[in-house]
């Protein structure tokens, strides 16, 4: 077994377009922000015998009582079985073990009730308090070549039934759709979203996060895009999406209290959606709502989830952060604090 850091894009990029899942999480400009943001990384490549195995970007962080390294949707795989997993966690754990690192967070994207997503347990992993990123993500297939090739997929699989008249209404009011890359509209989408965290009492990033953003990852890529949506030149709605690999993925979104009654918001998503179509992606990723367990009215998070849902598809459930404990006498102190966290933001989640 070998581990290499890369420290050449173009290798990083060769080597990330072998993997069976892609993820803008593993991304170069993904390892780009996090250095804008601050935190130290490394970019390891894991061989065996020579033949490529997986890689993981690692950002190392500081906790309130720890210092622990985090893999974004990593390790990704050459191929997503059991033996080249277990190969990459053993690799990634022997690198990390003697580098003053308390606890070694990976976080999967394999589906909850595969046999693969459990693997970690076996190679010493625990299930973190707290999930990272999202577990509970709204899913919809990006089929079919037009727009009634997805309406009639997404009707099939419980589009809400007034949904395609509110988004025909929204279009014919003359709202248009565009794609900035101007910093001037990523720090209007800024402006607006403090204003929709305000209105709808949601935690927001601040401006640096969000231009850091757009500097790394959608200055000069495609991997993120910030949509807009107008009407006789003013702003509607915004909607930030990634696009890499097989999926198109709405980050964040944000309504500027502008003509609410047009629903620009139902008509930018889907926009975004029919583009992914166009360009080949093969699934619309709506990131996180709440399990099925948890789908009540009564639930703050109900909102949100019912919006999406709207649209039709379906949910997958994604495998808990594992983390693996370094040091076994400082953990115990971030464990409750994690616990402490649970209750005050994650409850009902």
């Amino acid at each position: 077994m070998q581990t290499i850091e890369i420290k050449n894009q173009q290798e990083w990029d060769r080597l990330l377009g072998q993997c069976e899942r892609k993820t803008f999480l593993q991304t170069w400009q993904w390892g780009e922000f996090q250095e804008y943001l601050g935190y130290e990384i490394k970019r390891l490549v894991f061989f065996n015998n020579e033949k490529f195995l997986g890689l993981t970007l690692c950002i190392i962080n500081k906790s309130r009582f720890e210092r622990y390294v985090y893999c974004p949707r990593g390790p990704l795989l050459s191929k997503d079985n059991s033996e080249i997993y277990a190969q990459a966690l053993g690799a990634l754990k022997e690198f990390w073990e003697k580098k003053h690192i308390s606890t070694l967070k990976v976080d999967p994207a394999f589906l909850r009730d595969s046999k693969i997503s459990k693997l970690p347990q076996k190679c010493g992993f625990k299930h973190t308090v707290n999930f990272i990123q999202s577990e509970n993500n709204w899913m919809i297939d990006l089929v079919g070549e037009n727009e009634e090739d997805l309406l009639r997929w997404c009707k099939e699989h419980g589009m809400s039934k007034n949904y395609p008249t509110y988004i025909r209404k929204a279009r014919h009011s003359g709202i248009e759709i565009e794609f900035s890359k101007e910093q001037k509209d990523w720090d209007l989408f800024h402006t607006y979203l403090k204003y929709s965290g305000q209105r709808k009492e949601f935690e927001v990033k601040s401006k640096r996060y969000h231009i850091g953003m757009w500097e790394c990852l959608g200055k000069d890529s495609d991997i993120l895009r910030l949509g807009i949506a107008k009407r006789n030149g003013k702003i509607l709605a915004m909607i930030v999406i990634s696009s890499y690999g097989d999926e198109v993925s709405a980050l964040y979104s944000a309504q500027t209290g502008v003509d609410s009654r047009l629903r620009a918001t139902m008509l930018l998503r889907w926009e975004c959606m029919l583009l992914g179509q166009r360009e080949g992606f093969k699934r619309f990723n709506s990131w996180g709502v709440l399990p099925e367990k948890k789908y009540t009215p009564k639930n703050p998070g109900f909102g949100y989830s019912q919006y999406k849902r709207g649209f039709g598809g379906y949910l997958e459930e994604i495998e808990r952060t594992y983390e693996y404990v370094f040091n076994k006498a400082l953990h115990p102190l971030q464990k409750l604090y994690d616990f402490y966290l649970k209750l005050r933001y994650y409850r009902f989640r």
